[in-house]
């Protein structure tokens, strides 16, 4: 088997609980925090599938007050990382264009950046 099993996680009673629902895995995995969780799940995947071992994924079953928090994190994070890459393909178009008309150390002065970094946007591809 290789891929991927996810499990269904809770907090219950001062422990993180796994189940499978899809049944590749019986029972349910317990431990103190979710790396051990996950460190468990992988050796037990290890062990079941020794030739093509399925990675392990976590699905969150959380308390509503706690559940709305982090997906607002997530989609957050999301937003950030796609204007961070839009920024960054700006940057790269700035200073293509800006160093076409002007020295790097004016187009550095202009995009608020090193002389050096305005050089390295500028030639990246």
């Amino acid at each position: 088997m290789r891929g991927i099993i996810t499990y269904v996680v809770t907090y219950e009673n001062g422990r993180w609980v796994s189940r499978c629902p899809s049944g590749e895995v019986e029972g349910v995995g317990v431990a103190s925090s979710l790396s051990q969780l996950e460190r468990d799940l992988s050796e037990i995947h290890a062990w079941a599938w020794p030739e093509n071992t399925p990675a392990v994924e976590f699905t969150f079953d959380l308390p509503e007050e706690v559940a709305g928090v982090v997906a607002a994190y997530h989609r957050q994070k999301e937003l950030a990382e796609t204007h961070a890459r839009r920024a960054a393909e700006l940057a790269v178009e700035a200073a293509k264009t800006l160093t076409s008309h002007w020295s790097e150390p004016d187009t550095a002065r202009l995009m608020g950046l090193s002389k050096q970094r305005v050089h390295q946007l500028k030639v990246s591809v």
